[in-house]
């Protein structure tokens, strides 16, 4: 059945997840096409489009996804992402925040709403968005990163470098955590140490 609606945005799944990004944008199109109001295809699309680089045509398709639904949790997440990569930093942290409200436990989106209070000057927020992404899921990695990140903005090094081992920890082959281990422990003057995770990044 060529009309198969969901055949064709499950295809664009897989050939997303492979980076085969044309077809995947086909496939997601196609979805469009024949059911205009496939909000998972306008999301789907929307992150085709924001791996090309084109965030304003991405922004476009998860704001037709939250048309189509206004409770569509990942559209709105992927929303923040959007407004985040074209620096429009109030409008992502709105988009993180209504996530929040429709699941709490929105894992991605406490992390971003992190990002971007981190971004506009605001640690303490920033520190409890990640611990809220940790206590929703203690082996998220980019959010133990991330609170390092915000722990060295304030100059409290001793619990940044906590935060990049526990990254480590989790997973001992995340190349940013070594290479953030290694910027603290430079600042503690723990040079060898300091020298050994420099080593283990760019193994």
């Amino acid at each position: 059945n060529p009309n198969h609606v969901d055949a064709h945005n499950n295809l664009g799944v897989i050939l997303l997840q492979s980076g085969n990004l044309q077809k995947a944008k086909s496939c997601y199109e196609k979805t469009i096409e024949i059911n205009p109001n496939h909000v998972d295809a306008h999301n789907n699309l929307g992150a085709v489009f924001k791996q090309l680089g084109e965030d304003q045509k991405a922004k476009s398709c998860y704001e037709k996804a939250i048309e189509i639904n206004p409770n569509h949790v990942d559209a709105h997440n992927n929303l923040g992402n959007a407004f985040k990569a074209l620096e429009e930093y109030q409008k992502a942290k709105s988009c993180y925040e209504k996530a929040i409200e429709i699941n709490p436990n929105h894992v991605k989106a406490h992390n971003n709403l992190g990002v971007v209070s981190l971004q506009t000057g605001n640690p303490q927020k920033a520190i409890s968005s990640y611990q809220k992404a940790i206590e929703i899921n203690p082996n998220y990695i980019d959010a133990h990163n991330n609170l390092g990140a915000a722990f060295k903005q304030l100059g409290e090094l001793q619990k940044a470098k906590s935060c990049y081992e526990k990254t480590i920890e989790v997973n001992p082959n995340y190349a940013e955590a070594h290479n953030n281990l290694g910027a603290i422990l430079q600042e503690l003057r723990e040079d060898q140490k300091a020298k050994s995770c420099y080593e283990k990044a760019i193994e």
